[in-house]
């Protein structure tokens, strides 16, 4: 039986909705080929190693982790051998090895590409994307020129750094006067509809700014499309083969898609289920109610934003759609969206099991392919 690791949590400000993630797939997951282990990133970028069958979310504060009776700190160390050390009082001791990950990390550096990095230099291949496609997806004025330059229509926009906004206040004055209201501002680097804010005039706009620089050094400011329907769409699989899911349409409380519409509808995250009732149950219509032409034209852009990007596992990209104008345009990609995104593939047709065998498909073809790339050339030179 091979060990595969489930990675989660992470510095992110969706730290937490990571190990709601986890724990249903880890709860709810039966294989019989593999064994899944929880292997749990702190806040401060320490990996543990989760010793327990049945894990609970509160067994993931800060306090419950340096429970030696529940918890093993990991290292890795010794290049690609995929094998993980724990600390003995007679010095480092070999205690998994394993080549295979799902990644499970929503936001920060398990959606941004940097800990797929880190993983596959030490001999780990996770279902996520390429390090450049995950960087791309979540760098959101980066993605916005990428699609501009494959010919994908997106909301027009520019980046202000916190800088140029404390420094230069005249300039950021003439730059949106000449943009125009409204506007919505957006965390260049960020989810789960943090630090998401509209702005109808210049006070709101500086306001909205101010707030935004908490949460980030460089904000997105977009044109506000009024009246526009949301629409998401999810993809499984790798270059190679993959599904795209039916469309799906997010019922708003608000005005924009809140984190309290997405994860808190319900009495307590403790409710959240895996499944067709994911994440406290958000209202959706999925399928979207769309007409054909309209279904085929999201659905093409889609694959060509998870080809561009070298994207895989799973994955969610989100759309706005005018009906004045029936224009569609690309909003951004969700490279590890919540609970996987397994409710997309889940009506009737994919068991959880194999939703979960897919992703470690993945990662083993990931594997395959990367490990026959040559890496090394003799050069001669001393």
């Amino acid at each position: 039986m091979k060990n595969v690791l489930l990675v989660f949590g992470g510095k992110s400000y969706e730290h937490d909705i990571s190990v709601v993630t986890a724990l249903q797939i880890f709860n709810r997951t039966k294989l019989d080929d593999y064994k899944l282990n929880l292997i749990y990133l702190t806040q401060d970028n320490r990996f543990y190693f989760y010793l327990k069958d049945s894990p609970i979310l509160t067994d993931f504060k800060d306090s419950e982790v340096k429970n030696k009776r529940k918890f093993k700190e990991l290292f890795f160390i010794s290049g690609e051998n995929g094998k993980l050390f724990i600390k003995t009082a007679f010095g480092l001791k070999h205690f998994l090895t394993s080549n295979l990950a799902i990644m499970a990390c929503h936001g920060g550096d398990g959606e941004n590409g940097k800990l797929v990095s880190r993983l596959e230099m030490f001999g780990i291949y996770s279902s996520a994307g390429s390090f450049d496609g995950l960087a791309v997806s979540m760098n959101k004025f980066l993605f916005k020129n990428t699609m501009k330059g494959i010919g994908v229509p997106v909301v027009n926009g520019f980046l202000i750094s916190r800088n140029e906004f404390e420094c230069e206040s005249a300039h950021v004055r003439e730059k949106i006067k000449k943009f125009g209201f409204p506007v919505i501002l957006k965390i260049n680097n960020g989810g789960s509809s943090i630090g998401v804010f509209i702005a109808n005039n210049f006070n709101e706009f500086q306001n909205c700014l101010q707030n935004a620089f908490e949460f980030d050094e460089f904000v997105l400011v977009e044109k506000f499309l009024e009246g526009c329907r949301e629409f998401n769409v999810a993809i499984l699989g790798n270059l190679n083969s993959y599904d795209i899911s039916e469309i799906d349409e997010p019922i708003k409380n608000h005005e924009l898609l809140s984190f309290a519409d997405k994860y808190l509808s319900s009495k307590s995250s403790k409710s959240m289920k895996f499944g067709n009732k994911s994440l406290a149950s958000q209202k959706r219509n999925l399928p979207a109610n769309v007409d054909n032409q309209l279904k085929r034209k999201i659905k093409t852009i889609a694959s060509r934003v998870f080809e561009t990007l070298n994207l895989s596992g799973v994955i969610r990209i989100d759309f706005l759609y005018d009906e004045k104008t029936k224009k569609v345009y690309v909003c951004e990609v969700n490279a590890i969206p919540g609970s996987l995104g397994f409710y997309f593939f889940s009506r009737g047709t994919v068991l959880l099991n194999s939703f979960v065998s897919k992703l470690i498909n993945i990662a083993e073809k990931k594997q395959n392919s990367l490990t026959q790339v040559k890496s090394d050339f003799v050069t001669n030179i001393f």
